[in-house]
Formats: structure tokens, C-alpha cells, sequence
């Protein structure tokens, strides 16, 4: 293997060398003698001018259709034919003969736009050639990269041919490349989009490359007796718009049995084939094929190929392929919107900037201004309509819960009444505003689904109450069925009923009460923790994307592109067998440290306990702290309070470690009657804590954001006690809910590490 690499290599950077070279070369000879756009066909041995391309520099010349050319540089002219006209071989002083047996010379000289064509030219074949080298040094084994650099070699060398009037040498480059190219781009196709090579694609190369290499012959053999038929140029347009079409043909026929890589990977072919090629195929190739003119020049259009294998690399460097299929509507639109650029700039050129042509790019111009400015436009509107909607999403589940809440409210003191006075029914109504919440037992439980109590029969009612604030308000009613035995209440049950109505009315007007400062709250802008609450959720979902997407799923692409590449060559080395598994590795412990950070599975397994000495050592690994650990919360500890409890300790401790500069860390635990509680401090240099919620936009910020909003999920509190250069102390408290253990708590363990 080391030897096929160095072969390799010397094949590879010999062949950019020598491109260079001749690339210089030939630049510098057709910077010399510019480009004339004259065409001469033969009048009984004489050679004399048959037509004049504008964008040549003859169109400067004082020259006519049916000039006769006498010499060139002194001699006689050595030209090329092609077809029925022919070209000048090389160029010099022109000696030109009018009928009326004038004579005059004319040179080529060159000037400031030939200059910029040049460089034009040398910047997009320099483009290609590295972006060849560049995907060969990244992974030069592959023969699928040594296949895209040939690819890019080709159409660099195609570019530097058209763009030449250097026609020795080009003329034996150009019939070499162009017939060559179909091949190795159809070649790129196969290599990218399959694993493996139907039989028939197989075929379908090797009978093409006896083709390329006879055609190759020919065009060399007629180029050396200065003959060369006008049908060779259609020929290879003819080979080229194949080559297009049977990839497109391919890709319907093997679509449905592509799986999902392939099929993206086709997609991104074609759609970078597509926009690469367009210019050349519209503005050139298949004009000159239906109608023998084309709309711009080959140099113009051909520098669309940068296209394809700039957008190959993009996807190579990136290890990765994006789903093609969501973006394709906006590559046709910007397609579309290049290629009438394209047409414009063809069309300048080929009328020396006339006022139509600039009236219609300042058109041009003025509608594209207006379409960004509405697209703007379309994007604001977007956005409010989708804040507007979310608003409405949240006041509506706002509104569910508190009509839940109510309901809860009134279902206490009906539940009571119900079972305490064997009653048969009672029903709570509560006018809330404008809404009536309902609460009923017995045969009043359908009230619930009533907007009015009055609606309901009430010659089923035993008695009706006013529930009534201290200023006279009637807030509601307490609706009281017959009891079971059909006796009268009893002055005990009076008092009670009384009593629960009082309790009820004094909790309504609390509801009430937290409605208004509710709704006189939502009138204020949102405070600055909400957001930033927000904002640290939001970061931390984007820090779990671009870990999940940068780590594992960039090792996962570069093995699946390795063994694909194994699978098509056969063949290995222990290098790259070491490479494959310390990606393996390195997949393993992402994935590992992905599920500690979301889910410690230690607590589980372990307990807190052995969780929290886990954490110490490897704090004290990443930070050197010297580390007091005191755990005395009971072995009983819920789940639910062992993770929290565990991801506060967690994070406090990163942060001492990430930006406290502490030599020791203090971390205790415990537990009372109705709390379990911890305090996490360190000898670090401190923050002031009142603007955590406001200034503070490092990860700091955030995590303590974060250990806020938890604590808070809780009903519990924390407390920051910190000033710069003395340290931090952080306090927190988590009320125990219904079911946690009150008492019994034991001593896991206390250690100093």
C-alpha cells in the first residue's frame, strides 16, 4: 500500500506541476496575441475573411467581409480548417488586401479587458486544480477522489483551451479533454452515487472508453493535416447532452431501489451537475447544435463547471450530505435567477453595453431590490403571525388549566358538605368574570357542562345560597339538594354548610384576587429572568445538537464513508483498521458522556451516593480541587429528587471549575422535616449574584438560570451568597411532596477527598 500511495502521489502532483506550467504557458502566449473572432474561408487559393465575431478584437479593426489576407508576420498564413472555415494557427502582423487593392496591417495588441479575461480564466482553472488537490490530500487512497481530481484536471484544461489563441498546443489538449470528459464525469457519477456498479453501467463505461479513445485518435490525426471536420465540434456536444441525459435516465430507472443515502447523494449530484452545466448547455451547446450560433462565448459559460466540484468539496469537508430534497425549491429559484444573470451579462457583451441592455439590467436590478424587500417584508409578517399564534397557543392551555384549577377550588368544600350531611347532591357555582365554573355531586355533577345554574330545573333544588363577599358582592351560589332520608337540616349542618361557605368564599376571593395580578402582570413587559430562562433552555438545546451532530454523527458518516469505500475496493491496512476504531472509541465515549449528561444512569445503578463520589473524582480530575463531599439524605430519596438533586450538584461544580479558579470545593447534603437541602461552596473568586440574571450571558449564567428554574419547579428556594474574591456559597431547598419520607433519614456517607 505505501508504495501505490507514492505512486499515486508522483502521478497526481506530477500532472498539477505540468498543468501549471503549460497553463503559464499558454496564458502568457494568448495574453500576447489576443483573441481576433476572425474567421477566413478559401476564394481560389487565397484566404479571405468570412465572418467577424464581436467579441474578438477585430471588431476595433477597420476590417471587412472579403478582406483577403495576405500574410502573417511576413509570411505565408498557416491556418486551421474546420469545416467549410478556418482559423489562423498563429498569429502576428496582419497584412489584409481590399478589392479596390488596398493594402493595410493590423496587429492584435492586447488591452486592459484582455488582460482581466486572462486573469479571469487563470483564477477559475487555479480553482479547479486545487479544489482537486484538496479533496486528493484529504483522503487519497480513495479511488472515487482520485476520479474527482482527473474530473477537475479535465475541465480546468477545457477552460484553458477555450479561453486560448495559443493553437498548437491547445489543439492537441482540446480534442484530448473534451472527448475524455463526458467519460470521467459519468465515471464521478457512478463512483459517487452507487455501492456497487450495476453490470450493464459497467459495459456502458468500457464501450464508451474504446469510443473516447478512437475518437481521441482521430481528432489528433485530422488536427495534424490541418483538416478538421465541422462536425467534430457537434459531436461532442452530442456526447456531452448524452452523458446528461442517460445520468438523468439512470437516476429515474434506479430511484425507487435507492436507499436513502444514495438517493440523496443522487440528488446533490444532479442538482450541482444541473446548475453547472446550465450555462454551458442553453447559452452555447445547444444553440450551436439547432442553429450553428451561439448566444455567449464557450470561456463564459464554461466557468459554471466550478459548480459541481465546489459543491462536492463543500460536502466532503463537511463529512457530511444534506437532505438535498429540502433545499431544492430554493436552489431552482436561485438557479433560475443566476442563469437570467448569466443571459444578461451574455447579452451586454454581445451589444457593447447598448441601452437597451443596461435599461433592461437596471430593470433587472430595481425588481430584484423589490423582491428582497417584500420577501423582508414576508418574513416580518411570518413571524408576528407565528407570535401571535404561540400567544394564543399559551392562553389557551393558560385558560384550560386555571378553569381546572377552579373546578379543583369548588370540588374541596362540595366533597365535604356531600359526605358530612348525607346529602343527595350539591352543586358550587362561581361567576369568574364572565364565566361560570361549576362544580357539582350527586344528581347536580351535569351542571358542570352548564353556562347558567338557572338553566338547570330547579324545582329539584332544596335550597339555593348566595355566596357573598364582605361588601355584598354575590360571587357565585351553593345550590343544595334534598337529603337522602327527606328530613330537614339539622342546626348543626346549618352551621357547617355556613362555615364551608365562608372558607369557600374567602378562597374565591384569593383566586379572584391572583387573577387580576395575573392579568395587571401580563400587561408588563416580561422580566429579564424569563427570558434569559428561555434563552438558557434554548442553548442548551442547541449545545445537545451541535454535540450530537459535530461528534457522533461526523464519526458515524466518516465510517459509513470508509467501509463503503472498503466494500467497492477490497482493500485495507492496518492504518485505517486502527483509524475505524478509535472513531469506534471515540463514538462510544460520546455516546456515554451524552447519557450521563441527560440521564446519570449511575443513581440507578448505584445509588446517589456512589453518584456524587463518581462526580468528586472527576471534578477533582478536571480541576485539581481539594473536595468535601457530605451526603446525609435517606436511602429512600425518590428518583425524581436523586436526579435533581444530583444535576444541581453537577452543575454548580462545573462551574466552579470552569470559571471559580478554586482550591476547594465543599459540597453537603441533607435532609429536614419538611425539606431536603444543600449547600454547595467554594473558595473561588466570587461574582456578585444580582446581576446573574441580567448581565450574565457566559455558560455560567445560564447554568445558574437553569438550577433556578428547577428549584422553582419544586416550590423551592436558592440562595447566592457571593461578593468578587470571597467565593461562593449557594443554598438550596426542596419541599418534600406528598410521599417522601419524613423521617428515618441515614447518614450515606461523608467523605474528604
Amino acid at each position: 500500500m505505501p508504495e501505490i500511495a507514492r505512486k499515486y502521489n508522483l502521478m497526481v502532483y506530477s500532472s498539477a506541476l505540468l498543468f501549471l506550467l503549460v497553463g503559464v504557458y499558454i496564458h502568457a502566449t494568448t495574453l500576447k496575441n489576443p483573441y481576433t473572432g476572425l474567421m477566413f474561408r478559401e476564394d481560389r487559393g487565397t484566404w479571405v475573411i468570412a465572418s467577424i465575431d464581436p467579441a474578438g478584437k477585430a471588431r476595433e479593426w477597420d476590417v471587412r467581409i472579403g478582406d483577403k489576407l495576405l500574410s502573417v508576420g511576413g509570411q505565408q498564413p498557416e491556418l486551421m480548417k474546420l469545416g467549410d472555415r478556418a482559423y489562423l494557427k498563429r498569429l502576428g502582423v496582419l497584412q489584409f488586401e481590399r478589392r479596390d487593392l488596398v493594402r493595410f496591417e493590423l496587429r492584435s495588441e492586447p488591452g486592459i479587458n484582455d488582460v482581466y479575461k486572462s486573469l479571469f480564466a487563470a483564477c477559475a482553472e487555479l480553482a479547479l486544480l486545487v479544489i482537486g488537490l484538496a479533496a486528493y490530500r484529504n483522503k487519497p487512497e480513495s479511488y472515487m477522489v482520485r476520479r474527482f481530481y482527473a474530473l477537475n484536471v479535465f475541465m480546468a484544461a477545457t477552460l484553458l483551451s477555450v479561453y486560448s489563441t495559443e493553437t498548437v498546443l491547445t489543439g492537441l489538449i482540446l480534442p484530448v479533454v473534451t472527448s475524455w470528459l463526458p467519460y470521467l464525469l459519468f465515471a464521478f457519477f457512478v463512483a459517487f452515487v452507487f455501492r456497487t456498479v450495476p453490470d450493464w453501467i459497467s459495459s456502458l463505461m468500457a464501450a464508451y472508453r474504446v469510443l473516447a479513445a478512437l475518437f481521441s485518435v482521430y481528432v489528433l490525426l485530422v488536427f495534424s493535416l490541418g483538416t478538421i471536420p465541422g462536425w467534430t465540434r457537434s459531436a461532442l456536444h452530442t456526447a456531452l447532452i448524452g452523458i446528461l441525459l442517460a445520468i438523468i435516465v439512470i437516476a429515474v430507472v434506479y430511484w425507487r431501489a435507492m436507499d436513502r443515502a444514495e438517493r440523496n447523494r443522487l440528488l446533490t449530484f444532479v442538482t450541482a451537475l444541473t446548475f453547472g452545466f446550465m450555462p454551458f448547455l442553453f447559452l452555447y451547446a445547444l444553440p450551436d447544435l439547432l442553429w450553428g450560433e451561439y448566444i455567449a462565448l464557450p470561456e463564459m459559460t464554461l466557468v459554471g463547471l466550478i459548480v459541481l466540484p465546489a459543491s462536492i468539496l463543500a460536502l466532503w469537508a463537511r463529512q457530511k450530505l444534506l437532505d438535498i430534497r429540502f433545499y431544492l425549491p430554493s436552489l431552482a429559484i436561485h438557479g433560475l435567477y443566476v442563469g437570467l444573470v448569466i443571459i444578461l451579462i451574455a447579452a451586454l457583451i454581445r451589444s457593447n453595453a447598448s441601452l437597451t441592455t443596461l435599461t433592461l439590467c437596471g430593470a433587472f436590478v430595481i425588481l430584484t431590490l423589490l423582491h428582497r424587500f417584500n420577501l423582508d417584508n414576508f418574513k416580518r409578517q411570518r413571524e408576528k403571525r407565528k407570535d401571535c399564534l404561540d400567544r394564543q397557543r399559551l392562553e389557551m392551555s393558560i385558560k384550560l388549566a386555571e378553569h381546572r384549577n377552579s373546578r379543583d377550588l369548588l370540588r374541596m368544600p362540595a366533597e365535604l358538605i356531600h359526605s358530612v350531611t348525607d346529602i343527595e347532591g350539591l352543586c358550587f357555582v362561581w361567576n369568574r368574570g364572565s364565566e361560570a365554573i361549576t362544580y357539582g355531586t350527586g344528581p347536580f355533577a351535569e351542571m358542570q357542562e352548564l353556562t347558567n345554574f338557572r338553566q338547570f330545573n330547579t324545582n329539584v333544588f332544596e335550597q339555593v345560597i348566595d355566596l357573598m363577599q364582605p361588601n355584598g358582592t354575590v360571587i357565585g351560589y351553593l345550590v343544595l339538594g334534598p337529603k337522602k332520608n327527606n328530613t330537614s337540616f339539622t342546626p348543626e349542618e346549618l352551621g357547617l354548610i355556613d362555615k364551608v361557605k365562608l372558607e369557600t368564599v374567602r378562597l374565591l376571593m384569593g383566586a379572584a384576587l391572583l387573577d387580576e395580578l395575573r392579568g395587571a402582570r401580563s400587561g408588563l413587559p416580561m422580566k429579564t429572568s424569563e427570558y434569559r430562562l428561555l434563552e438558557a433552555q434554548q442553548a442548551e438545546r442547541v449545545r445537545m445538537s451541535y454535540y450530537l451532530h459535530d461528534h457522533i454523527l461526523q464519526n458515524l458518516i466518516f465510517l459509513a464513508r470508509d467501509l463503503e469505500e472498503l466494500h467497492d475496493t477490497e482493500q485495507s491496512d492496518k492504518r485505517l483498521t486502527a483509524v475505524w476504531l478509535k472513531c469506534l472509541y471515540d463514538t462510544q465515549r460520546d455516546i456515554r458522556m451524552l447519557c450521563d449528561d441527560l440521564c446519570p444512569h449511575i443513581i440507578d445503578q448505584a445509588g446517589l451516593d456512589a453518584a456524587l463520589l463518581w462526580l468528586a473524582r472527576i471534578v477533582k480530575e478536571n480541576g485539581g480541587l481539594t473536595i468535601k463531599l457530605e451526603n446525609k439524605l435517606p436511602e429512600t430519596l425518590s428518583s425524581l429528587y436523586k436526579m435533581t438533586l444530583f444535576r444541581i450538584v453537577r452543575e454548580l461544580a462545573n462551574n466552579v471549575v470552569k470559571h471559580a479558579r478554586a482550591q476547594k470545593l465543599e459540597i453537603r447534603l441533607w435532609e429536614k422535616d419538611d425539606a431536603f437541602c444543600g449547600q454547595i461552596s467554594d473558595d473561588g473568586i466570587g461574582f456578585d449574584p444580582a446581576n446573574m440574571n441580567c448581565v450574565r450571558t457566559d455558560s455560567q449564567g445560564f447554568g445558574l438560570v437553569t438550577i433556578s428554574s428547577q428549584v422553582a419547579q419544586f416550590g423551592g428556594d436558592i440562595e447566592i451568597d457571593s461578593e468578587a474574591g470571597r467565593g461562593t456559597i449557594v443554598r438550596i431547598r426542596l419541599p418534600k411532596q406528598r410521599g417522601e419520607a419524613k423521617d428515618g433519614a441515614t447518614d450515606q456517607g461523608a467523605a474528604t477527598r
